[in-house]
């Protein structure tokens, strides 16, 4: 059930309704320019139900991912009535029209997001550590400074710092931070230009074991928090189970001369105990604290280990919602953020460095959208359907063969050939080729998602 409730359905709402106004565009612009259309319907077929209305069939059907509008004579001109009959400027506004309204779609549904009340964290960040060597540390960076903004947009959490170095990697970004005198205690601004990097090198720690440094090689904590509070027993043990996989990967990377307190347990919170202390333990909790002994710590000269977190911090929160003018302007340029952000993972990915996440298919989309109600709620989900709706947009606009930016492509070869066109069955033959090689493509990531899902790994997190 929660398959259903988290994944499947929120998945397959957001994903069918930005393809019914997707293919809505090109209907309205269709029936506007007089271009006859044969089917319009919600799903893939086959057919379930329909009817017969002014010369166009209306239906619904059995596969519930898909829209689609079938015109008359897409590549074929043969007809007065076909889309390929059109002037130039008439098919390039209906066959562009499905991708503006996505582009469109996107930048209201963020507007919307930002207008609702939300929560935003107003932790501050500041900089927890430099890696040697790296783009921070020769700018004059140093441990303890707090994030102003960078880029000069204002840093208000560790979150809007991270986003503004993702957002400008490959390029040198102005930071601005509170710099605190040692001597006076006085703080003061201090700007710098720091590069991100597309693709830092890892470095090593004190025990030999290679680390990944980010774009910059800082490391963000919060300057705000409040508490400790306690740990729940389900928070503590998933914290448990996460501190143990770190652990027993960390321990498997050490080399084999790593000094003796690099195989310890504290940095992951796993205290060690001799043997008078485990012997004043109830037989429950010594029993547990020597199989983790044995588990994860056998060549440890302690007798047994218990699982001790830190201290649990909350992080302050306050709920904003934006005046429909300023959510516009923001919405506005998150949306078209999101294209630099496809730019540069795509960009990572093609010189073959780590980018900022998987490329993801249906499959993945899915698991993200799970992940976004577990972690964030429903509401979150109309940023989501932002995000997919503008990405849905660019694909569309791409000179891809079967897609719409591939016969928006046809048209331009036409133009620039002086208004001959290329013949209509090897254009239908480039689509089928292109078509052909999608489906090749997405059945690959959509391995690759799965394998991702079996493995229990994460997308968001």
């Amino acid at each position: 059930m929660d398959l259903v409730l988290h994944f499947l359905l929120p998945f397959g709402a957001i994903l069918l309704g930005l393809l019914i106004i997707h293919e809505a565009g090109h209907y309205f612009t269709a029936k506007l320019f007089g271009v006859k259309v044969l089917e319009a319907g919600i799903g893939l077929p086959p057919r379930v139900w329909g009817f017969r209305w002014r010369d166009t069939d209306y239906t619904l059907n059995a596969i519930p991912i898909g829209a689609f509008v079938r015109m008359l004579g897409e590549e074929d001109p043969a007809d007065p009535q076909s889309l390929a009959a059109q002037p130039k400027w008439k098919r390039t506004i209906i066959i562009g029209s499905g991708a503006t309204i996505n582009l469109i779609a996107a930048i209201v549904l963020m507007t919307v997001s930002l207008m609702i009340p939300h929560d935003v964290s107003r932790s501050g960040a500041e900089i927890g550590s430099i890696t040697p060597g790296s783009p921070a540390e020769k700018a004059g960076l140093q441990t303890g400074d707090e994030i102003y903004a960078i880029n000069g947009r204002r840093a208000k959490n560790t979150s809007d710092a991270s986003y503004l170095i993702r957002l400008n990697r490959g390029e040198t970004i102005e930071f601005t931070v509170k710099r605190a005198d040692p001597r006076t205690g006085i703080s003061e601004f201090v700007e710098t230009d720091v590069y991100a990097r597309w693709d830092p090198p890892t470095y090593e720690d004190d025990c030999g074991v290679e680390q990944p440094q980010g774009p910059t090689g800082i490391t963000i904590g919060a300057t705000s928090l409040e508490g400790p509070f306690q740990y729940t027993p389900e928070e503590k043990a998933d914290l448990e189970k996460t501190s143990r996989e770190a652990m027993i990967a960390y321990r498997e990377r050490l080399p084999s001369d790593a000094p003796d307190w690099c195989y310890g347990g504290s940095r992951f919170g796993f205290s060690p105990f001799r043997d008078d202390y485990c012997a004043e333990l109830s037989d429950e909790r010594r029993e547990r604290a020597e199989e983790l002994k044995r588990e994860l710590f056998p060549d440890s000269e302690y007798t047994c280990y218990e699982f001790q977190p830190g201290p649990n911090y909350q992080i302050p929160i306050d709920s904003e919602s934006l005046a429909p003018w300023e959510a516009f302007s923001r919405g506005s340029r998150l949306s078209f953020e999101s294209l630099i952000f496809m730019r540069n993972l795509l960009w990572a990915k093609v010189r073959g460095f780590d980018g900022d996440g998987p490329v993801t298919g249906p499959v993945g989309i899915a698991q993200a959208t799970g992940e976004v109600v577990e972690e964030a709620g429903y509401l979150q989900l109309i940023a989501l359907a932002s995000s997919l709706s503008m990405s849905l947009a660019v694909l569309n606009f791409l000179p891809i063969p079967a897609v719409d930016g591939g016969r928006l492509f046809f048209i331009l070869i036409e133009f620039l050939r002086g208004g001959k066109r290329i013949a209509p069955q090897k254009e239908a033959l480039v689509h089928l080729a292109g078509f052909m090689g999608l489906i090749l493509l997405a059945m690959v990531i959509t391995y690759f998602d799965v394998l991702r899902l079996v493995n229990g790994d994460s997308i968001i997190r």
